[in-house]
């Protein structure tokens, strides 16, 4: 605005003095000149009034300048230009937490302010600059602000986030035929790990198990068998760290021992839960009525053993029920026993419930129970006539080179067989056949229909004995064959 009125004064002084010059040239006196109405005195007056009309313009220009600073919250006056800087360090992680220094140059009567995620009004907190803000956690955002009492001048935001995955290290440990132990070592630099199931273990892209534990045992591999074993370790952040190697099983080189099994050798057999059962030879290869069935061993009583397997209930108090349960019996008895058979360990090719038929396990033959003696009085029986099965005589193979080997053990347990007759009081009896305590063959009455049309059903929950038959090929390769010290099988 000065520069302005400078060059308007310059023009003034050029005029009037080109004025003089043209007036005297022209011959114009002098009070014509600067009289009260003279030229030079109309052109002071014209400046004077040109430098009040710029004054005028500056005072309104100021007069809207401090509007302009009112609408804002100002103080009036002219504008202030924001002076203030606010930058935030570097982002450094500790035991899963992060610090963040805050630098900042206030402007003039300003403060430093911050707070951690929302930016509600009375939740800011006065710092100082180059202070840290401490405890931050990943996803966590830091606000700061020049706050001078009314209005902020510089406002700056920074989210604090864990990008970076654990780093993960595997060791070998012990490695046999049919395990690997590794051992893992994990950094972790921000956030932290999760606090539960913290390390995953996989066998190629199958979860193995999850824990809180550093070392792992991998288990019922094969041997002398590559695998890929990858560890997984997310973070709190979701970030995850992964580590592969590659490890091969033992190979193991079986001593075979020249010995065959022989009826009533004592093998050990671990069955589909892991458990060791100790099994004696019921059938082997020199038996010349039974050599076709090939070589099957049965659960055996010894003196750490019961012989039972398990325990399996059969009939109900429903008599419909109790009836399914007593036709279906041979079968059902079968599927429990085929439950402990392990599938991949080349031993074994079948498992059955003594007292099926040995090369048949589920073999059924028989026909239906039909009337046979006075049982139709009154018709009650009428009915029923043909819903059951008959009797038949799968458990005497089994029983009689059980008596043969005196392998009978000490506890009740079901033969896969049925037994169906007449009651001596007229009505029939419907029955599933077990060994007794002593040995001697008993039986179970599932369910009765008596002349009078009474009709009953029973529950028996008894044990489970298995007979397996092994796989032709199968090698000794340790122990003796006695009690104390079975055959050890190999495939």
């Amino acid at each position: 605005m000065t520069k302005l009125k400078e060059e308007r004064g310059i023009t003034l002084v050029a005029l009037v003095i080109t004025v003089l010059v043209l007036a005297i040239l022209a011959g114009v006196t002098l009070d014509t000149l600067v009289g009260d109405s003279g030229i030079i005195t109309k052109a002071q007056e014209a400046s004077q009034n040109m430098e009040n009309a710029s004054r005028e313009e500056d005072e309104l220009i100021q007069n809207l300048l401090n509007d302009i600073k009112g609408a804002e919250g100002g103080n009036g006056g002219e504008i202030e230009i924001p002076e203030g800087t606010i930058e935030f360090g570097e982002v450094k992680w500790s035991n899963g937490q992060a610090e963040v220094e805050i630098i900042a140059k206030p402007g003039e009567g300003e403060s430093l302010q911050y707070q951690i995620n929302g930016t509600n009004e009375g939740s800011w907190q006065n710092i100082g600059s180059g202070e840290k803000v401490k405890g931050l956690k990943h996803s966590d955002t830091i606000h700061a602000r020049l706050w001078n009492g009314s209005i902020a001048s510089v406002q700056k935001s920074k989210k604090i986030e864990d990008l970076k995955a654990p780093e993960v290290t595997i060791e070998v440990g012990t490695v046999t035929e049919n395990s690997i132990e590794i051992n893992i070592k994990v950094i972790e630099n921000e956030s932290g790990l999760k606090e539960v199931e913290t390390y995953e273990y996989y066998i190629g892209e199958a979860l193995d198990g999850r824990t809180t534990s550093t070392t792992y045992n991998y288990d019922e591999l094969k041997s002398d068998t590559e695998y890929s074993l990858i560890v997984k370790v997310p973070d709190k952040a979701g970030n995850v760290g992964t580590a592969t190697i590659k490890q091969r099983t033992n190979k193991v080189d079986y001593p075979t021992i020249e010995s065959k099994l022989k009826e009533g050798d004592y093998v050990l057999y671990e069955d589909a839960f892991g458990t060791q059962q100790k099994c004696m030879v019921l059938y082997g290869p020199e038996n010349k009525n039974y050599s076709s069935y090939g070589i099957q061993i049965i659960s055996a009583k010894t003196t750490d053993s019961t012989g039972i397997v398990g325990y399996v209930t059969l009939g109900s108090s429903d008599f419909n029920s109790s009836r399914d349960s007593y036709n279906n019996v041979i079968t059902t008895l079968n599927v429990e026993a085929e439950k402990y058979r392990k599938k991949d360990d080349g031993i074994a090719e079948i498992a059955r419930c003594v007292g099926s038929v040995p090369d048949k396990p589920d073999y059924d033959g028989v026909g239906m129970y039909k009337i046979k003696t006075n049982e139709n009085i009154n018709g009650y029986f009428t009915k029923y006539n043909g819903t059951f099965k008959d009797s038949d005589e799968n458990y005497k193979a089994d029983d009689d080179q059980m008596t043969a080997l005196r392998s009978h053990i000490e506890n009740d347990y079901w033969l896969a067989s049925r037994a169906a007759n007449s009651s001596t009081f007229g009505g029939s009896h419907f029955s599933i056949r077990l060994v007794d305590e002593i040995g001697d063959v008993h039986i179970h009455i599932l369910c009765e229909v008596n002349l009078d049309g009474y009709t009953r059903a029973n529950s028996f929950n008894r044990g489970l004995r298995i007979v397996v038959r092994l796989k032709s090929g199968v090698k000794v390769i340790g122990g003796d064959g006695s009690e104390s010290n079975p055959y050890t099988l190999a495939p």
